[in-house]
Order: structure tokens, then sequence, then C-alpha cells
């Protein structure tokens, strides 16, 4: 684990410091997110971890989406960072945009950040990320919030599914089970382990309305519990190898480099 932990004190500023450089000549973010997506890679790699991904047909190339995965814990990151075959922006709180370096590099990918504290300035910002979504770019929202304190799903809040009926933009359920038994909540310690990463029915949300909300909510939240494994164990030596199809791989990298590149 001390190695691990040098390893990606070397790795993460070698990374995040051409991502804020570039992000400084580039508005479009496709740079920056393959940067992302490389310190994803190595930082996986590094503790030991490995994803499988399920459902990638179910993405259309080109198409933006409002992707609502639930969130278990932070290696949940690095798998959807290294494993969706799209690109997205961040949703996040604020105040991670001040953390040095870090933040810098996270405001470099175009994140959108939300003040928690002041509703009506969450709601406009949600309203405003609109242009985020042009060129295909799609947007990641954790519908409950923050990391949850076990491995069920937590209430969800409203803001990804105003966001998708203001915008008419289909939403993308994903579910994640192991993120929280490999590093969970409130500790910085972690154990190998295998993470899968499963990809829902899109929901069309063009056409609905505010009141529609409630009903969207339920069906995402339905459509995530349907691959939600609260006992997954993911350190069962059997599941440690990746489970897609050769072909599903190729496909996931075929897109993200062509994403990327954009």
């Amino acid at each position: 684990m001390i190695l691990t932990a040098v390893a990606l004190l070397i790795v993460t500023p070698l990374l995040t410091t051409p991502l804020i450089l570039i992000s400084l000549f580039t508005k479009s973010g496709g740079a920056v997110f393959r940067i992302a997506v490389w310190w994803a890679w190595i930082v996986h790699k590094c503790m030991g971890l490995t994803f499988s991904l399920e459902g990638a047909e179910k993405v259309k190339e080109g198409t933006s989406y409002i992707v609502t995965p639930n969130h278990q814990g932070n290696a949940d990151i690095l798998a959807l960072f290294a494993t969706l075959p799209l690109r997205f922006r961040w949703v996040i709180k604020k105040e991670l945009l001040r953390i040095p370096v870090f933040g810098w590099a996270l405001a470099g990918t175009g994140a959108i950040s939300l003040d928690r504290s002041n509703r009506e300035k969450s709601i406009r910002s949600l309203k405003n990320a609109k242009k985020k979504l042009a060129g295909g770019w799609s947007v990641l929202i954790y519908p409950e919030g923050t990391r949850s304190s076990n491995p069920n799903l937590q209430p969800f809040k409203k803001g990804a599914f105003m966001m998708a009926v203001q915008t008419g933009v289909p939403i993308l359920p994903v579910t994640c089970n192991g993120a929280y038994r490999v590093l969970p909540r409130k500790t910085i310690s972690f154990m190998p382990g295998h993470i899968t990463v499963t990809i829902g029915d899109p929901i069309q949300t063009q056409g609905l309305t505010e009141q529609d909300v409630p009903d969207l909510m339920e069906r995402t939240r339905n459509e995530i519990a349907k691959s939600l494994d609260p006992d997954y164990n993911p350190f069962d030596v059997h599941k440690q190898q990746p489970s897609p199809p050769a072909k599903k791989i190729e496909y996931t990298t075929k897109t993200r480099r062509h994403q990327a590149e954009q």
C-alpha cells in the first residue's frame, strides 16, 4: 500500500499539471478529458482494481445523456472514467474547486459546480449547464447527492431530473457494485478488488415537464436497482477478471478514442 501511495503522489501531479495548462488554451475539453481518463487508468492499476462493463451497446454514439450512477464510494469515480463509452462532465459541489491542483484540474474538465447551501443558485447552475451538452457531451450527476454509507441506494435528489426535463436529454441509469467495500466512505484505506459497471436502458425525457419529475425519479431508481447487488463481494477471486467479451471492449476503446480527439 505504501508503494501505491507513492505512485499516486507521483502520477497525479504529473498528469494534473498538463491538464491545467491545456485547459487554459482550449475550451473544448476533449484533450483534458482524455488526460483524466489516463489518470483513472493509471490510478486504478496502482490500486490493484479491475473493472467490467455491461450494457455499452445501449449508448448511442454522438448522443448526449444525463448519466445517473449510484455512488458507493470514491472508487466508482475511477470505474466510471475508465469504462463509460462516452464523454461526460461532472456535476460537483463547489467546494471541490477550491482544492489546490485537484480543484483546478476539475475546473479544466468543464465540471459544473453547485452551491449546495443555496438552492436557487444550484437550480440556476443546472439550467445554465445546457451549453455543456453541446457536441455530444454528456453530464454525470449522482442522484443520491453524495456517497452512500452502505451498499444500498439512498434517497434521490431532484437536480438531475429537473435538468433532464428542462433539456429533453435522455437519462442513462448506471449501476456500480463493489466500490463501497473496496474504498469505504470516510477512509483512505483501500483493498484491491473488482467493480462492476452496468448501463441500464436509457429513459427518454423529451416532452416531459416538472410535473413528471417524481415519476422519472422512480423509473430511474428502479432501473439502477435492477442491477444493484448489496451483497456483492468485490474480493471474490472468480470475479477478478473483466467479464465483457472482446468485441464490447473494442467498442468502448474505439468510441472513447474517437470522442476524446474531438
